[in-house]
């Protein structure tokens, strides 16, 4: 009989397959020249790797190197992220650097240059440069390299050429980008070269070869470290020894490190969903979905919502009673005001919370909020909808406390759901809201964002020490009543951190301490009952406070205007 550690592979495994079918699907299976890239990519990984690396030993690693090559998956916002990030690290520690891309023609250079020196705007650049025709790919993401190279004095280069209608158009585009990376080095020899560039260009027979064997013309030798991404072969690998949720970088082997900070289905799907033309509208603005964008996320949900049903043994009447909105549909409120569904009150908290929330589940209007287009969010929908249909619905008005624990337990539990699809989405836990605590507390000026986010540190720092006291002594006394009555974006705030940090714990105990039947009673509870709410939340405290939910600390926090949209 297979454990539910087995089941839950089982179906990662089944998802990632069926993805990458529709994958192909749509983009053929023909280019004989794109098989055999692809081929020699995968067998990099075979022979598995050596150990477990770190942020730290990277960065290190950065700093002897003469030139550098970064694995980029282009649709994939995170292995950009993962990029500028150790960059970052290098350049903190005084490294210089010169940086080589991919997304930008060589010819652009002086446009590249216009941008970072003020002289044309985002949109002048992308038209001078023929963004959306040449490149592609989300802009949100990749103008943070054009940041990086302000910041740091960083010189760029364009490494890209237009090879189409050429025959063998990777192995040409190698050719011409090897020459321009060899030559930087001598341009800049006491320099850093960095290389960002597809993760299939990567493999040691392709770009590097080229870089090497241009060297070899000037009589040079350059120390080199290649840097992949989210290898599916090794996170496979991982999931046989249990790491894949808590390890993020590995070495394969000398000067070969990997970074691990996606599944193999977040991957994949970020690539379908640009297929589709829905890219993730939180950083890329609240543009016009097109009917199949649309369909195919309702789709994806139902699929997952199918998913949790199916593991958890649950049964629902409708598996699809709901209507689907995204933030780009902006007449969603107003859509709910005109039916009468909620009070004027109820509207005032409502617009609240959706400014707060990334997914929800309005039960009376059977709509079906999805923030923007990701793996965990259209897995978090799907939990809402399930857990919505599975426990007793009232109207009856309960007390504060019972309140917040009721939230509490449904973000727990939503979370837990989150993760059986993707099993490396993790939540804040007690050290990142320590650290928010001590570097916003003693600031006079903070925005909103900022301000919330110090509340919540604030009381999830006080519910935790409430919990310990709970634990040790075996009553509820003393209770934290100033949490029960908080404002409606401070109670979604706290609620949803206490809440997550619960639900990873929930899902690292499972098999040790927390069974599918117990997640199966606790997501049928009557979250208005008193009392009922709060004995679920310790009840499951205890049973999971055992758990190993390790999350490294160790990344460097990006400037901001690096990891989102200013």
């Amino acid at each position: 009989m297979s454990s539910a550690r087995d089941e839950l592979v089982d179906i990662q495994q089944r998802l990632v397959e069926e993805l990458k079918e529709n994958i192909y699907d749509t983009v053929g299976r023909n280019d004989d020249e794109l098989d055999a890239y692809y081929h020699d990519y995968q067998s990099e990984f075979q022979a598995g790797f050596e150990r477990l690396s770190t942020r730290d030993e990277i960065v290190q690693r950065l700093m002897r190197a003469n030139i550098a090559y970064f694995g980029d998956y282009h649709t994939l916002r995170s292995s950009q992220t993962a990029v500028l990030d150790l960059l970052q690290g290098a350049a903190e520690r005084g490294r210089k650097i010169v940086l080589g891309v991919e997304m930008l023609h060589a010819a652009d250079k002086v446009h590249a240059q216009a941008l970072m020196d003020g002289e044309i705007d985002d949109d002048a650049f992308r038209w001078r440069v023929k963004w959306d025709q040449s490149w592609g790919f989300s802009w949100a993401s990749y103008k943070r390299f054009f940041a990086f190279s302000k910041q740091y004095q960083v010189p760029l280069f364009g490494l890209n050429i237009n090879a189409d209608g050429r025959e063998n158009d990777l192995a040409y585009r190698d050719q011409f980008s090897g020459e321009l990376v060899s030559a930087l080095t001598q341009l800049y020899p006491e320099r850093l070269v960095a290389v960002v560039y597809g993760d299939l260009h990567l493999a040691g027979t392709h770009l590097p070869k080229v870089v090497e064997e241009n060297l070899r013309k000037y009589g040079t030798k350059r120390r080199a470290v290649r840097i992949y991404q989210n290898s599916e072969t090794l996170y496979w690998q991982l999931v046989e020894q249990r790491l894949e949720h808590v390890v993020d970088y590995i070495k394969m082997r000398l000067d070969q490190y990997v970074v691990m900070n996606a599944t193999p289905l977040v991957k994949f799907q970020s690539f379908s969903n640009w297929q589709q033309h829905r890219q993730e509208i939180v950083f890329e603005g609240s543009d016009d979905i097109d009917l199949q964008a649309e369909t195919a996320l309702v789709d994806e949900v139902y699929h997952y919502v199918r998913t949790i049903v199916d593991y958890l043994g649950l049964q629902l009447e409708e598996e699809a009673n709901f209507e689907l909105y995204t933030a780009s549909d902006l007449d969603l409120l107003s859509n709910l005001v005109a039916r009468g569904l909620y009070t004027e009150a109820e509207m005032d908290a409502l617009k609240d919370y959706i400014g707060m929330a990334e997914t929800a589940f309005f039960e009376r209007a059977r709509v079906l909020y999805v923030a923007n287009f990701t793996v965990s969010n259209a897995a978090e929908a799907a939990a809402r909808y399930v857990l919505a249909e599975t426990r007793p619905t009232s109207n009856d008005a309960i007390d504060a406390r019972d309140e917040f624990y009721a939230r509490c337990m449904v973000e727990a539990l939503a979370f837990f759901c989150s993760k059986i699809i993707d099993p490396r989405r993790h939540a804040r836990n007690k050290d990142s809201w320590e650290a928010t605590l001590t570097k916003f507390r003693r600031r006079r000026k903070l925005g909103r964002i900022q301000r919330l986010d110090l509340q919540a540190a604030k009381g999830f720092l006080k519910h935790k020490q409430y919990e310990q006291r709970v634990t040790e002594q075996g009553s509820y006394t003393g209770a934290p009543r100033s949490l029960f009555g908080l404002p409606t974006d401070q109670h979604v705030l706290l609620t949803r951190a206490l809440g997550r940090s619960l639900g990873d714990r929930m899902y690292a105990a499972l098999g040790s301490g927390i069974t599918k039947e117990l997640i199966r009673e606790a997501a049928s509870d009557d979250l208005r009952k008193p009392n009922k709410s709060r004995d679920r939340y310790f009840q499951m405290l205890r049973l999971s406070q055992d758990a190993d939910v390790f999350r490294p600390e160790q990344r460097g926090a990006l400037p901001r205007s690096f990891m989102d949209d200013e």
